[in-house]
C-alpha cells in the first residue's frame, strides 16, 4: 500500500509539476509571442479581423476557424507525444489532431496579432482530465473572463465552457 502512495505522488509531481518545465506552452508563465508568423497565418488573422465588428466577434470567428481545423484527443496526446514539441510552421501545416497546448498557443497568437487583445487579456488555465493536465484559455472581454477550449470545439464544446474531469 505504501508503494502505491509513492507511485501516485510521483505521478502527480511528474505530470503536474515537472512537465511544465519541458513541454512547450505548458509552463507556469506566458510564452513569448513569436516576432514573425507565417504569411498565411497573418492573412487569415486579417480576414477574420475584417469580418469582425467587435473583439467578441473576432474571438468567435477565431474559435470557429481554429476549432474546425484542429482538435484535441486524449489518446492521441499519448500516442503522438512528439506533437507537443512541433514548431509553429509544422503545426500550421497540419489539420486534425494537435495537443491542447498547441491549439491554445495558436489562439493566443490570433488574438494578440489581431490587435484587439493584449497578452494580459489571456490566461492559461489547467484542469485534471482523464488523469492528465488539460489546458484551456480564459479571455477577457469587457471585464468578463470567457473560457475558450478551442481543441474541444469539434466535440461540441461551446465558447464559454471548458472540458472537465472525464471528457
Amino acid at each position: 500500500m505504501e508503494i502505491a502512495i509513492y507511485i501516485i505522488v510521483l505521478y502527480f509531481v511528474l505530470v503536474f509539476g515537472l512537465s511544465r518545465f519541458f513541454i512547450p506552452h505548458l509552463s507556469f508563465g506566458s510564452d513569448p509571442m513569436p516576432e514573425k508568423i507565417p504569411a498565411d497565418m497573418e492573412k487569415v488573422i486579417e480576414e477574420l479581423k475584417n469580418k469582425a465588428n467587435s473583439p467578441r466577434e473576432f474571438l468567435e470567428l477565431a474559435f470557429d476557424y481554429l476549432g474546425t481545423k484542429y482538435h484535441s484527443e486524449r489518446l492521441a496526446t499519448i500516442l503522438k507525444f512528439n506533437y507537443l514539441f512541433k514548431k509553429l510552421d509544422e503545426i500550421l501545416a497540419l489539420s486534425g489532431y494537435i495537443p491542447c497546448t498547441q491549439s491554445n498557443f495558436l489562439m493566443r497568437i490570433f488574438l494578440v496579432r489581431s490587435g484587439l487583445f493584449d497578452d494580459g487579456d489571456i490566461k492559461k488555465k489547467h484542469v485534471f482530465v482523464n488523469f492528465v493536465p488539460h489546458q484551456y484559455l480564459q479571455v477577457r472581454i469587457d471585464n468578463n473572463w470567457i473560457d475558450v477550449d478551442v481543441g474541444e470545439k469539434q466535440r461540441g464544446m461551446e465558447l464559454g465552457k471548458h472540458l472537465k474531469y472525464f471528457g
